[in-house]
């Protein structure tokens, strides 16, 4: 127990060096927190550190590195069938493939990220993963595609902000008058 305490505190060191922008002291926290789980068996906590290892990794402009570091924990999550981590883990393959330009495998990661997340029910990280896509969309001149995206995005969204709400009725316009 006392072991697996550790490991927590490792992991959320990591997390507020990360939140605090200490992206290398996060880098070491995390890698620190997956072997500490490893080493206790705990291979799905290890795969998730392995995950948020990623996130830091594209922070640190190292996306190549990124990728492999997310692809063995995405098949132990399909693996074990933790579906929420599989699509953060998808999400996190997608921002990583992105750094990367290889834009249309960040597309397919980043829409298996919205499947996987919607199936598991959460929508408030299924909102995420499809906003990234249509910001990636956007990036590539796929204006029509983004903002088709980005609503369905918040059609399946469970609460919504103000300018949220405010993008919602804003994005309705275009379709009404294009079905005229």
């Amino acid at each position: 127990m006392s072991k697996d305490l550790s490991a927590k505190k490792i992991a959320a060191a990591a997390e507020k060096a990360f939140r605090e922008e200490n992206f290398l002291e996060a880098l070491e926290g995390f890698k620190a927190a997956a072997n500490t789980y490893q080493a206790q068996g705990e291979e799905i906590l290890a795969a998730e550190m392995w995950s948020n290892c990623s996130v830091v990794l594209v922070q640190l402009d190292r996306g190549e590195e990124a990728v492999n570091v997310v692809q063995p924990a995405l098949l132990l999550f399909q693996e074990k069938g933790d579906l929420e981590r599989l699509g953060i883990a998808y999400g996190n393959l997608g921002a990583a493939l992105e750094a990367c330009g290889r834009y249309e495998e960040a597309q397919e990661a980043y829409l298996q990220s919205a499947e996987w997340l919607e199936k598991c029910g959460k929508a408030e990280l299924r909102l995420h993963a499809l906003k990234a896509l249509s910001q990636l969309q956007l990036k590539q001149g796929k204006q029509l595609q983004a903002l088709a995206t980005f609503q369905s995005a918040l059609e399946g969204a469970p609460r919504l902000s103000l300018q949220q709400q405010v993008l919602k009725k804003l994005m309705e316009i275009p379709w009404k008058l294009m079905s005229r």
